[in-house]
């Protein structure tokens, strides 16, 4: 069975930013630094909030911007 050298996996990660293991010609792990993993999920997140965002647009849900800014304005009490 092959090792894994932590500090060369550690090393490549800092390069690369994410490191693919493969084991019988399979991609079987993903390691990366926290920092990425979590730019990844919230990338994510705000990538399903915008096309969250898009379908109410095209349903009609939408309200104009002005009309958002003034809820806002009211909920948190700035006025400008």
């Amino acid at each position: 069975m092959q090792q894994i050298n932590l500090k060369e996996i550690e090393t490549a990660v800092n390069q690369y930013g994410e490191v693919v293991l493969s084991k019988n010609n399979k991609n079987n792990f993903v390691v990366m630094s926290i920092e990425e993993y979590n730019k990844k999920i919230l990338r994510r997140e705000i990538i399903k909030a915008l096309k969250k965002s898009e379908q109410e647009i095209e349903n009609g849900e939408g309200i104009e911007s002005d009309e958002a800014f003034k809820k806002l304005r009211q909920k948190y009490g700035y006025e400008v």
